[in-house]
């Protein structure tokens, strides 16, 4: 007997449960290899009514004996008839990807609890040497999906997952995402980064949002991913920046990356060259999106975990005019320093009241004019440049207040670069 397949053991459960040959023959998918599982089972069925007729035991055998054939799908104790459903279940596919563009993809089905249970309970009977259904009928249907679409069948990152609900006749298309890297420059001083939801009615429009849902009309997000979003036919879009700005600072420079996600895209094969001239010319220099190309999804959390030093230019205000030699001193004294940081009033709201240790590498005095001063910095990544010029009622320390003992605070602040090509100091 090979790996312990019993075939008698397996026609006998056949009438005793009234299978169909495809139930049938998929309890003994390790034998006859090249055959369907009804193929298979037919030909167990059959071989069991010679059998029995050869032995003079015509009633151990009653779907060929006595005029009795064999269940067909629909009143078989197991399936429920889901075996003779595939040629249907394969046109919900078809239809579901129909307008899609897509290259490869995988079949994948959701079956009736009680039909698995009871598939169990006999696969477990026959020390589980069968096919599981589920496993039959995405087989079934991804073969002529394939056949009829001339798509590939892939296991491994598809464009799309085709869920096909055995259950009620439906079906979930999961399109791949699109994942593309760019740098973009801000210029405008009055969008955030990504969509702003309104404090008010969170997303959902009202009159103080002018029913756009948003606290801000535009965002950088918004900007980038509109023409992307409409030649990709997408759902939806999500926005990964390799950190952020202030909403009031500029992003100068070549730029900071990001990568963009077009979530449930009806188009693949999008000229991002065309799409990036798109953007840039409806944004109308509020922001720019450059160097647009194809990433993996992995890039997303390597962005994230990519960290840097940052210089940045701010115009200071002091509440009386300071000293040059004062100020360059304490420009000077909080070059290499490492100052502790608690987490700023402006944001502790929504941050964990932490102290955190941040270097700055440089900080240079580029101008005076009475009061107020034009200042240079790098520092290290998360570093709260306002509260490293304005020391923030002591919670940063030292900062350039503490050491020319005078009120400051930034009124301009622009980041001018990202040093991504050097290790962080």
């Amino acid at each position: 007997m090979r790996a312990g397949v019993d075939l008698k053991a397996i026609t006998e459960l056949a009438e005793q449960h009234s299978l169909c040959p495809g139930c049938t023959g998929r309890l003994a998918a390790r034998l006859g290899h090249g055959l369907s599982n009804r193929a298979r089972g037919e030909a167990l069925l059959a071989t069991r009514a010679m059998l029995a007729e050869a032995a003079d035991e015509t009633g151990a055998a009653p779907f060929f004996h006595g005029g009795a054939p064999a269940p067909t799908p629909d009143e078989c104790g197991l399936c429920a008839g889901l075996c003779g459903e595939v040629e249907s279940l394969a046109q919900l596919a078809l239809d579901a990807v129909g307008g899609v563009e897509l290259k490869t993809f995988q079949v994948g089905t959701l079956v009736d609890a009680e039909i698995l249970s009871r598939e169990k309970e006999l696969q477990a009977e026959l020390g589980n040497h069968g096919e599981p259904l589920k496993s039959q009928l995405n087989r079934e249907i991804g073969s002529r999906v394939a056949d009829a679409s001339g798509l590939e069948p892939q296991r491994d990152s598809p464009d799309a997952v085709i869920v096909v609900d055995t259950r009620y006749d439906t079906v979930d298309l999961q399109i791949r995402s699109l994942f593309i890297e760019g740098r973009y420059t801000k210029a405008d001083r009055t969008i955030p980064q990504t969509r702003w939801p309104c404090r008010h009615c969170r997303g959902r429009g009202c009159e103080q949002c002018d029913g756009s849902g948003q606290m801000y009309p535009d965002s950088v997000q918004s900007l980038v991913a509109g023409p992307l979003l409409a030649a990709a036919g997408a759902a939806e879009d999500k926005f990964h920046g390799m950190g952020r700005e202030d909403i009031d600072a500029a992003m100068l420079g070549t730029g900071r990356p990001f990568v963009l996600e077009l979530r449930q895209p009806k188009v693949r094969s999008l000229d991002l060259p065309a799409l990036e001239k798109e953007i840039n010319t409806a944004a109308d220099g509020h922001i720019t999106a450059n160097d647009l190309t194809w990433v993996a999804r992995s890039r997303v959390a390597e962005l994230k975990e990519t960290v840097c030093d940052k210089t940045y230019r701010v115009d200071i205000r002091c509440d009386s005019p300071v000293e040059i030699e004062r100020l360059k001193k304490g420009a000077q004294r909080l070059a290499g320093e490492v100052v502790e940081q608690r987490t700023p009033t402006r944001v502790s709201h929504r941050r964990a009241d932490l102290v955190r240790p941040r270097r700055v590498e440089s900080m240079k005095l580029l101008s005076v004019d009475g009061a107020t001063a034009e200042l240079e910095i790098r520092a290290q990544h998360g570093t709260y440049i306002r509260e490293l010029v304005s020391g923030d009622g002591g919670r940063t320390s030292p900062s350039l207040a503490e050491l020319v003992e005078a009120e400051c605070r930034v009124e301009v602040l622009d980041v001018l670069h990202l040093h991504l090509e050097e290790p962080e100091t």
